[in-house]
């Protein structure tokens, strides 16, 4: 009951003949109301300003470069000096750009940044081939926010072939996952639920909708304990796997939102939820607690990362609580209160901040 309630309005969405068909409109990202209303934040507060700056500076950057894709992007269990990652994060950037050109061709109305932001999101669509590993695809959802923002600048053919290409997207994501396995239970399946919903809700897709949901609803039991831990901490030792876990989680669940179904909020049988998860970070922010990264960790790439020189992946090292700034950021959307926690040499306004505020307007 509770799964076929948070997704009655995606449902109604999704039905053929809807307004949720016409190019233009924005699934995941930030309705017309939400821009104007931004607009205007941008307008009258500095710090906004500052903010979007920030991210109009990588969309002016991307006018002048050409597109990077690559048929495969290789990160994961790879250590960071493997050129091969290095080549594939390098190339990876253009998933950033086109996030950035679509927000600055919605806040602007400059053509150029539509225009360029098409040509990339093209240009990965004829290249890349999905392998189904969410940690290496993640970031694809930047590009279904420009995409999202600037749909309709595309054919009807080319939101054709864009719109079956993030399908098959999702739909490697579903097939390559491992019942048995740990990361049918940890981050991995948060970034493959992440990916498969931000499509579901994009496209919309009722029936990917539908499984993104109930497996959603499974992998929260799975993962959350009611302390507010996740099955990432206590596997990894680590607070910033904690982290890695539920951001994507918390991305979702905006998607989610924005589309009429209740993800958030959802409470598993045990009492565990997203929000207790991420509260459970405020003492280590604040420094009313610390934590040394790694040192009981359970999975024997994480030493080999760590002796490699890993500047993210040292063991015995303290948690730097500037890796759940986003984290909070994002989450702020739901709970504002989360906006209010101060962290360490970081008081400037932040465009996932300013997302955030202006999509629970």
């Amino acid at each position: 009951m509770r799964i076929a309630l948070a997704l009655l309005s995606f449902l109604v969405a999704a039905a053929p003949g809807t307004a949720a068909d016409l190019p233009n409109t924005t699934r995941i990202t930030l309705s017309e109301r939400h821009i104007a209303a931004l607009k205007q934040t941008l307008k009258s507060e500095p710090a906004a300003a500052a903010a979007f700056a920030s991210v109009q500076k990588i969309a002016d950057r991307a006018l002048s470069e050409a597109p990077r894709p690559v048929k495969k992007i290789v990160s994961e269990a790879r250590l960071h000096t493997d050129p091969e990652r290095i080549r594939s994060l390098a190339a990876r950037r253009d998933l950033f750009k086109i996030e950035a050109l679509g927000y600055c061709y919605a806040l602007t109305g400059k053509p150029a940044y539509g225009a360029n932001a098409r040509e990339l999101i093209l240009a990965w669509v004829r290249v890349y081939v999905s392998d189904g590993n969410p940690i290496n695809e993640t970031e694809f959802v930047r590009l279904m926010s420009g995409y999202d923002l600037t749909r309709g600048l595309f054919s009807a053919d080319e939101r054709g072939q864009t719109d079956r290409w993030l399908l098959r997207m999702a739909e490697k994501e579903k097939t390559e996952i491992r019942p048995e396995s740990s990361s049918a239970k940890n981050n991995h399946m948060s970034h493959r639920l992440k990916i498969a919903g931000h499509v579901a809700f994009l496209l919309p897709d009722a029936a990917l909708g539908r499984w993104v949901a109930d497996e959603y609803s499974r992998h929260l039991e799975r993962n959350l304990d009611p302390d507010g831990t996740t099955f990432d901490f206590h596997q990894r030792d680590a607070l910033h796997y904690h982290v890695y876990d539920l951001l994507p989680l918390v991305e979702l669940a905006i998607a989610a939102d924005k589309n009429g179904a209740t993800f958030y909020r959802q409470q598993t049988a045990s009492g565990a939820t997203l929000d207790k998860a991420i509260a459970f970070l405020i003492p280590y922010v604040n420094g009313e607690k610390t934590h040394v990264e790694f040192v009981h960790s359970t999975v024997k790439f994480d030493q080999e990362r760590s002796a490699a020189g890993d500047p993210s992946i040292r063991v015995g090292a303290p948690w730097k609580p500037a890796e759940a700034r986003r984290l909070f950021d994002l989450a702020g959307y739901f709970t504002p209160r989360f906006h209010s926690v101060k962290f360490p040499g970081s008081e400037d306004e932040s465009f996932d901040r300013l997302l955030a505020k202006a999509g629970r307007q």
